[in-house]
């Protein structure tokens, strides 16, 4: 009778404290994209990187198509989170709503420089009324920006916590 007890005792803990495979290739998934992310847009020839060198030699159009892969890159990974199966795993579906949150917020922050660069644009033309509509426009794009930067960081800090629940969810360290 006692060894059914510790046996049950055990294989309750051991159910208990089992890591579900799932449920870790469902996080590595997700935090796969970051690093994706991060290496398209900031590596040496980056997207940022090169679009940053476009601009410091007016060259626009340049420019403007790192925004357009920028945007592509954007729609790759919430379209990979999306179809990401988070069935049967817990916590999952929260983890998986805020990472496309986040992402999308990333993509309005990133795509407004569409905005500025087409302004810039402008401001190289003769036309002194479309030169200083233009610089008033890269001034609110600007503003736009700093809100935008503060959406995406309350989109982060919602995926760290739902990350946090998942890893106490699913017994991840």
């Amino acid at each position: 009778m006692k060894s059914n007890l510790i046996f049950s005792v055990l294989l309750t803990v051991g159910l208990i404290s089992c890591t579900s495979e799932k449920a870790v290739d469902f996080k590595k998934e997700i935090t796969a994209q970051e690093q994706i992310v991060f290496n398209a847009l900031i590596n040496k020839e980056g997207y940022e990187t090169e679009k940053s060198l476009s601009i410091i030699k007016r060259d626009y159009d340049r420019a403007l198509s790192f925004i357009n892969k920028e945007e592509q890159l954007f729609d790759s990974v919430i379209k990979h989170l999306s179809i990401l199966s988070d069935d049967h795993i817990k916590e999952g579906a929260p983890v998986k709503t805020a990472a496309i949150s986040y992402y999308k917020a990333m993509k309005d922050l990133f795509l407004l420089d569409r905005q500025s660069i087409q302004q810039q644009k402008i401001t190289f033309s003769k036309d002194i009324r479309k030169v200083d509509k233009a610089q008033d426009s890269i001034l609110q794009i600007s503003r736009k920006k700093l809100e935008f930067h503060k959406i995406v960081e309350a989109r982060n800090m919602d995926l760290q916590k739902a990350l946090e629940k998942f890893d106490q969810a699913n017994n991840i360290k």
